[in-house]
């Protein structure tokens, strides 16, 4: 008797529990975007977190590059460091256009605190050039 209502006290815990971390997870987290733009391209983009009390936390912010004929060319990425008060580097992307091919070729590293550059796992990617509006949108 006392072996079956553990194993149902255990079941209900378990299940409780499942509840809590699926409600959790659903609630959708209040971002707020902070865009900046110069002659109709977007130089910067500033996300935020709005928390319980209203109060909107920095999260990421990219900047953005663009190349002569009007496309994005470098995009870095920073986190906002609580305890230093500032915006700290992430990552950086650039990319180059290959028009006869109409590929874009993306380069990607992350920030190297050591050497102070964008050379940690550094990756390489061709990208079909009509996914440019997919990629920057």
């Amino acid at each position: 008797m006392k072996t079956q209502s553990f194993s149902k006290s255990i079941i209900t815990l378990a299940f409780t529990l499942v509840c809590g971390l699926v409600a959790n997870a659903a609630s959708p987290r209040n971002y707020l975007y902070d865009t900046k733009e110069e002659n109709g391209l977007i130089t910067s983009k500033t996300i935020f977190l709005q928390d319980d009390n209203g109060m909107l936390d920095k999260q990421v912010k990219y900047e953005f590059v663009y190349n002569e004929a009007g496309k994005v060319s470098v995009k870095k990425a920073y986190r906002w460091n609580v305890d230093e008060n500032k915006w700290l580097p992430f990552y950086q992307t650039t990319y180059t256009y290959d028009d006869k091919k109409q590929m874009i070729e993306s380069n990607y590293g992350m920030w190297n605190q050591k050497t102070k550059q964008f050379d940690l796992n550094m990756q390489t990617l061709s990208i079909p050039a009509s996914n440019y509006n997919e990629i920057f949108s």
